[in-house]
Parts: C-alpha cells; sequence; structure tokens
C-alpha cells in the first residue's frame, strides 16, 4: 500500500498544484515527513502515514472539485450600488457607507473592485480585531509594514504611507469598529486623505447615522455623503445572468430563496443540488429536496 499511496499523492500534487508545504499544512504531518515519505526515505511507520495520506486525499479531492454554476455580474444592483459607493470614496477621498442583508454580494463587490484597481487595500474586522490599534495594525500588515506598537505612532506612519496617494482602504464587516476604532479610520481619511469604505450590517448603518448624537459620531456622519443599502430582493434578469447554466424554469423558485434566505446561501444550495444530482440536469424538485435537508423549509 506504501508505495500506491506515494504515487497517489504525487499524481494529486500534479493535477491540484499544491506543494509539499501545502500538503504538509493540510494534513497536519510536518513537512520533513511529507518530504521523506515522498522519497520513500522515511524511517517511521510508513504504512501508519500512508493510511493518514489516503484520508486526506479522500477529503481534499473533494475539496478540489471546483464546479461553479453561478458567476459574478456586475451589473445586479446590489453590486452597482456597491461599486459606485467605491467609486465615489476613491475619486473624492471621502468615507462612503455600504450596509444592509446579509450574503446579499456586498463582499463579493468589494473584492471585485479591490482586484480590478492597483493600490486599493481590503480587510475584514471581525470581533477580535475591533479596537482602534487591531484595525490599524490591519491596515498596515495589507499594505506589507509592520507598525509600531503605540496607536499614535501607528497612525502617523499610516498617514505617511498613504498621504497624497489617491488610494482606498476598505473595511469590510466594518460593524465589529468599536467607537474608538471608527475615530482612527476618520482621523486617517482627515489626515492623508485617502478614501475609505465601511461596509456591514444593518447596526453599522444604526451605529453611525441613528445613534445618540454625541459629537464623536457627528463628526464622523458628516463626512459620509454617500450611503447605500443592500438588499436580499432580486429580479428575473439579474439571475439570469448570475445563473447562465441553470434552467430558466427553476429560477423563480432561486429568486424566493434569495429573497427568503440569501444570495450566498442559495448559490451554496444550488451547488449542492447538482452534487447530489450528479448530473447538468437540474430541477426545482431537486433544489426543494436538497434546500429541505439543510435547513428544513422549501
Amino acid at each position: 500500500m506504501y508505495h500506491e499511496v506515494v504515487k497517489e499523492l504525487l499524481d494529486f500534487m500534479k493535477e491540484s498544484g499544491k506543494s509539499q508545504q501545502q500538503i504538509a499544512k493540510e494534513s497536519a504531518l510536518s513537512t520533513s515527513v511529507i518530504s521523506q515519505f515522498l522519497n520513500q526515505s522515511y524511517k517511521g511507520n510508513n504504512e501508519e502515514v500512508a493510511r493518514t495520506v489516503l484520508q486526506y486525499l479522500d477529503m481534499a479531492r473533494l475539496q478540489n472539485i471546483k464546479a461553479k454554476h453561478s458567476c459574478f455580474y456586475e451589473g445586479m444592483h446590489n453590486t452597482r450600488a456597491v461599486l459606485f459607493a467605491c467609486h465615489y470614496a476613491h475619486r473624492h477621498g471621502d468615507i462612503s457607507l455600504i450596509f444592509g442583508d446579509a450574503g446579499a454580494g456586498k463582499t463579493t463587490a468589494l473584492k471585485h473592485y479591490t482586484e480590478e484597481h492597483p493600490g486599493v487595500v481590503m480587510v475584514t474586522a471581525n470581533s477580535c480585531t475591533s479596537s482602534a490599534a487591531s484595525i490599524l495594525q490591519m491596515i498596515g500588515s495589507r499594505t506589507g509594514r509592520t507598525l509600531p506598537g503605540k496607536k499614535e505612532a501607528m497612525m502617523s506612519d499610516l498617514v505617511e504611507y498613504f498621504k497624497d496617494t489617491g488610494r482606498l482602504v476598505i473595511i469590510d464587516e466594518a460593524d465589529h469598529l468599536t467607537m474608538s476604532a471608527l475615530q482612527a479610520v476618520r482621523n486617517l481619511n482627515d489626515q492623508a486623505g485617502v478614501g475609505v469604505i465601511l461596509s456591514g450590517n444593518t447596526r453599522i448603518y444604526t451605529q453611525l447615522l441613528q445613534g445618540p448624537k454625541c459629537s464623536e459620531l457627528q463628526q464622523l456622519r458628516q463626512r459620509i455623503v454617500v450611503r447605500r443599502m443592500v438588499r436580499n430582493e432580486y429580479g428575473l434578469e439579474e439571475f439570469k445572468a448570475i445563473f447562465p447554466d441553470v434552467p430558466e424554469d427553476c429560477l423563480p423558485y432561486l429568486i424566493k430563496m434569495a429573497n427568503d434566505e440569501s444570495l450566498r446561501a442559495t448559490v451554496k444550495i444550488l451547488e449542492l443540488a447538482y452534487e447530489f444530482a450528479d448530473t447538468d440536469n437540474i430541477s426545482k424538485k431537486i433544489l426543494q429536496q436538497v434546500r429541505m435537508q439543510l435547513t428544513g423549509g422549501l
């Protein structure tokens, strides 16, 4: 079995383009063990390593299947709203706000803008990076810079780096940011003139524009001229473009699913339905069956 598994692993690496380091990382085996196993020079229990490699390959092959039955559609109304906000903030060095339903395509559109415009820095906040120091450090890291430890020094470094560059900083999941972090972002915009996108769920809109009228928030509110909302509400023409390979009689059901849940959930259920059917002939019945199994709803 040992020699057969070595060949299987080599074939998989060739097909997937994954390196020994990546295989080691994904399989929880050390790089040296993978290297010696492939070179047939490992002095340990080769059969045990072979079993681990086979277990890894079983799942890795499934994960490596990249069948995709949806595509990015720049003309979708949510995407247009996000791209407009990005273009405005980028061009004018202002702060734009994007907010609304989860799974409605905000992040996908933001990544598209980042890929299409050199120099754009996109970071994603979370509950562990909600402070001013954390978000500044994250922005610095994305630019390849190692910032000093104190918040004031971080700000000074980033202002010097971004000043007069005409660049854009995108902060996704910005609803995680504390008041102090939002103030730090405003200061970066003020002092460096760099454009800023704050994108998040409806909480960030409430926090920034409907919260207490304190002076700190007022300064930020006054800078946010462009505010774009995205919703999980879709039309037939949009779905024809997003799902070009899906039979047209399935599209109304997909639209209802997306309106009820989210576009993101709909894409995932669709891909699982194709996997479940093991054919390109998808149907509303198959979609309903998969959705019932996954979510318990029709």
